[in-house]
């Protein structure tokens, strides 16, 4: 991935990511405040965030933008916890 060899080549310390899940496709993530039509599917999630989250140099992640107001029945809320929560549980294992 481009990017870490950036931080590599740099001689970064580190990363951290800002994940705002609007990034998301409309599709499996409407409770967000700017929806996307043609944004990212879980799997596409999954080949970004894989690479940074299993990094050495990723110091953390914040989650933002999803809003459980409009997501009542928790029904994308709960798809998108079971899709990012193997991700995570891969960090720096």
């Amino acid at each position: 991935m481009q990017f870490i060899e950036m931080i590599e080549t740099n001689k970064l310390d580190g990363f951290y990511i800002h994940f705002d899940v609007d990034v998301l496709n409309d599709d499996i993530m409407p409770a967000v405040d700017s929806r996307q039509a043609d944004g990212l599917s879980f799997r596409e999630l999954q080949q970004l965030l894989l690479p940074l989250l299993t990094s050495p140099k990723v110091y953390g992640m914040q989650i933002t933008i999803l809003d459980p107001d409009l997501d009542p029945d928790a029904q994308y809320t709960k798809a998108f916890i079971s899709n990012i929560s193997p991700l995570i549980l891969k960090v720096k294992q």
